[in-house]
């Protein structure tokens, strides 16, 4: 009972461990033999030693492209964000971390001349390329994966986010992420094209390379991830986890290395743990769904108004709308940029309840006409300043109306969280993006609440996302990312009510006059006084089943009913009703419930109509 056996030779457990018993000492030790430990160990050397001599040269091929997207998506972002820094010293004499001091201090004259210089440099630039450079880039990057077989244009998409990062830093109030992301994602696509990959392949790269471009913005790696699966992919399938994450990790680390590596926002600790506060988070996420409903709309409604104007004066819309912005930043300068310090304020409880009300609705209607008339940039940054303003808002109302709790910069950063999942409809991934910007923890709990309860409002006011309601305007229809037993429907469903019911002791005559009245496919039920389905009439079926003449007068409707047809239950799924279609000829099925009570019918034209089963 002691002994164990491996191949030649023997061991047995001893006080030091695990001895040798035989073969001789100078027979060569067989590398299968060992203790268990060591045998485990070496089978999976082994086993891993397999694996990666039995992958496919495209699938190693693959990989090794996963890994270069991310290089090229981080060393794109710290490229263009070097070129942000350095724009914003130039014109505004400040450093990137302090943009809004170097604003505040300009005169008035170069507030309103450098954002014009901007609009100028943006219409000049679309004037030489015979096309505009509007609209964000995550929507195109949602396209091109979804339609367009992850195809993207290198020259277009490098010089769309060079101009972006001047304009940002020359006052546009647009997000810097709509470069980096659109920038990675075009490196994917023609590195996927450069290697000829197959359609699958070349759309996973472009979701690699615009999740790299935002985990090394944002030095955010798990959110970024996530925001590619969710919202880029619209799945959560283990196949997509592994590329992109490598990818993030690896723009992540050529970020940290050669940028910063410390959060987007440096805050103090909050935390809402009060049952009041939690339900205080709840109440917020409601408003902000509103809010974020409205921010979609308020974009699409202005980008439509533009769509509209003259094909002479197109060209000239970013150079007027950044003129306006222009004369807005002499009395606001918050909205000049991507509005990162005005965030942080609100995350501290600096800015007075006044800025906090009128910032976002300007910096809505900023936006909007910005990326209406063209102007490159991302929509992602300024639905951030406009959730943490009104999520401080909601704070300070909150702590004057019940004192004691959490500061209102508590509420900003839920606030943050609240407008990205209710802009995006995407709650996981918004939650960990603001989790891992700001390093607050004990907020995840009230976070979680408000981002999925401003996702769930949102939804039902504005069905398409930030990045869909684009796509739609363009005619180009996403397929549903809901999981397929979810997007099922029961037989309940399509139940409709029944118009026409007889008892078992009607006469024929009636019942033949029922039928001859009713639409075409359309049947006859047969039920007893407390409503329970005795069986059906079907007009063809009575042809030959008629009986003598001479009986017709004494014949009834129990006496030619149907009651081989088996009903259906609500119950059902949509898969088994049409399995029982397939075995009949009729065009309906009664439906009943456990008593037999009949509900209704189901047709078959609305069944096929679902689409899937």
């Amino acid at each position: 009972m002691g002994r164990r056996v491996h191949g030649r030779g023997a061991w047995t457990p001893g006080c030091l461990g695990w001895t040798r018993v035989g073969p001789p000492r100078d027979t060569p030790p067989d590398p299968e033999v060992g203790p268990p430990g060591v045998n485990v160990t070496r089978k999976f050397h082994h086993s891993v030693a397999d694996y990666l001599r039995d992958l496919t040269r495209v699938e190693k091929r693959f990989w090794v492209l996963v890994v270069a997207v991310g290089l090229i998506a981080g060393l794109g972002a710290v490229g263009l964000l070097k070129v942000l820094r350095f724009t914003q010293e130039l014109f505004w004499r400040s450093a990137s971390e302090d943009f809004l001091s170097g604003v505040a201090a300009a005169p008035t004259w170069r507030r309103l001349l450098i954002p014009v210089l901007g609009g100028a440099l943006v219409t000049l630039l679309s004037l030489l390329v015979g096309q505009p450079l509007r609209g964000h880039g995550t929507a195109g990057i949602i396209e091109s994966i979804w339609v367009r077989s992850g195809r993207l244009p290198l020259p277009r998409a490098l010089l769309r986010g060079f101009v972006s990062i001047l304009a940002v830093a020359m006052g546009a109030p647009l997000g810097r992420e709509g470069a980096l992301l659109s920038t990675g994602a075009a490196s994917g696509s023609s590195l996927a094209r450069w290697l000829r990959l197959g359609p699958g392949q070349a759309r996973l790269l472009v979701a690699c390379g615009a999740s790299a471009g935002m985990a090394s913005a944002y030095n955010v790696p798990i959110g970024a991830a996530l925001f590619g699966l969710e919202v880029l992919l619209g799945s959560f399938a283990l196949e997509l986890f592994g590329p992109i994450v490598v990818s993030c990790v690896v723009a992540t680390l050529v970020s940290r290395l050669l940028i910063a590596d410390h959060p987007s926002y440096v805050i103090p600790d909050y935390a809402l743990l009060h049952p009041r506060e939690l339900l205080l988070a709840v109440v917020l996420g409601a408003v902000l769904g509103v809010a974020s409903a409205f921010y979609v709309r308020g974009v699409n409604v202005m980008s439509d108004l533009l769509d509209r104007a003259a094909s002479w004066l197109a060209p000239f819309l970013p150079l007027l709308a950044m003129t306006f912005v222009g004369i807005t930043a002499v009395w606001l300068p918050q909205l000049l940029g991507n509005g990162y310090d005005a965030v942080n304020s609100a995350l501290l409880g600096r800015l007075p309840f006044a800025l906090l009300l009128v910032l976002p609705l300007a910096k809505l209607a900023l936006t909007s006409l910005c990326a209406g008339a063209g102007v490159p940039g991302g929509l992602f940054t300024p639905s951030l300043f406009y959730g943490a303003l009104l999520g401080g808002a909601f704070g300070m109302m909150a702590e004057r109306l019940l004192p004691g709790g959490a500061p209102s910069g508590a509420y900003a950063l839920l606030g943050m969280g609240a407008v990205l999942a209710g802009t995006t409809h995407a709650s996981v991934s918004a939650v960990l993006l603001i989790f891992e910007m700001t390093g607050d923890y004990p907020l995840v709990l009230p976070l979680m609440l408000s981002a999925v309860v401003a996702a769930a409002v949102s939804r039902r006011l504005e069905p398409e996302s930030l990045y869909t309601s684009v796509l739609n305007r363009r005619n180009v229809r996403m397929p549903a990312t809901i999981p397929h037993w979810l997007r099922q429907e029961g037989a309940r469903a399509l139940l409709k009510p029944v118009s026409q019911r007889v008892s078992p002791s009607a006469p024929f005559q009636e019942v033949v006059a029922l039928l001859l009245e009713a639409p075409a496919g359309e049947d006859l039920y047969v039920t007893d006084e407390e409503g329970r389905y005795r069986g059906m009439l079907v007009l063809d079926a009575l042809k030959g089943h008629v009986p003598d003449h001479a009986l017709l007068q004494a014949t009834i409707a129990e006496d030619v009913m149907d009651t081989q047809v088996q009903p259906i239950t609500p119950e059902l799924s949509l898969g088994e009703v049409a399995s029982r279609f397939a075995r009949t000829a009729l065009e309906r099925l009664p439906v009943v419930d456990g008593g037999r009570r009949l509900l209704g019918t189901i047709s078959k034209r609305d069944v096929l109509s679902q689409g899937t089963f």
